[in-house]
């Protein structure tokens, strides 16, 4: 890993390239918001960025390859590795199915179905997920971070604390459309997740991506700003919608 300090973050043409879904709209729309040309031809682009599968499919090779963390590394010039993605719009391909498979068995009512055997997850939100990809991608050219990164949340959190929490979300969500609060429920319960108690569970190393970011203007370095409560009402917000 090699990172020129003092880099300079200025506009650049990009050619983004992979599926078009919530990932590939969130990373266009920050990029767009930073500044960035997205360009529909590869030659007329300062650089490369792809998206899943189709970064071991390029040639020559993209400038920067984002994948999850489970495919093999591509070839490129830097490699962010994303663990435990959290896609409210939904997504495939991603390894965040299983998230969204919990919204669906606590909207129907199914308890305790919290497997056991589904270690704590490091779950981190596509927006700040594209924050930081934004930074390193719009680095300037010649400062920019090399070799392999990895991207996920700082905090581990358990199946059990998660859908709990999301049983407590639903639940305020149905009384109010039925008006059946209670005092009870009403009252400020604490989140589960602020609580919770899991086994240790090693956390990817985000030393490089927490430098990067550093390195690339940001004081606190990776530091992700969406709560945990906020993300699962989000997920339940846009499962509805889809109804």
């Amino acid at each position: 890993m090699t990172v020129t300090s003092k880099p300079e973050i200025r506009s650049k043409s990009v050619f983004l390239i992979g599926e078009i879904d919530a990932v590939y709209n969130s990373l266009a729309n920050r990029l767009e918001r930073s500044g960035a040309i997205l360009t529909v031809n590869r030659e007329d682009a300062d650089l490369t960025v792809s998206l899943g599968k189709i970064s071991h499919t390029l040639s020559p090779p993209p400038d920067v390859a984002i994948i999850p963390a489970f495919m093999d590394e591509p070839i490129a010039d830097l490699v962010v590795k994303i663990h435990d993605l959290l896609v409210p719009e939904g997504v495939l391909g991603w390894g965040t199915e299983i998230i969204h498979e919990w919204i669906e068995w606590v909207k129907s009512g199914v308890e305790g179905i919290a497997p056991s055997d589904i270690e704590a997850r490091h779950w981190v939100h596509i927006r700040d997920a594209s924050d930081a990809l934004g930074l390193l991608i719009l680095t300037d050219t010649g400062s920019i971070t090399q070799g392999v990164i990895d991207l996920a949340g700082r905090r581990a959190w358990s199946s059990e604390a998660i859908i709990e929490e999301m049983h407590l979300l639903w639940n305020r969500y149905t009384d109010a459309l039925n008006f059946s609060h209670s005092i009870e429920s009403l009252s400020q319960i604490p989140s589960p997740v602020s609580h919770q108690s899991i086994e240790a569970v090693q956390r990817p190393d985000l030393s490089l991506l927490h430098n990067a970011l550093k390195n690339a203007g940001t004081e606190e370095g990776w530091r992700p700003l969406t709560a945990m409560r906020v993300s699962l009402m989000e997920l339940f917000a846009h499962s509805e919608s889809e109804l």
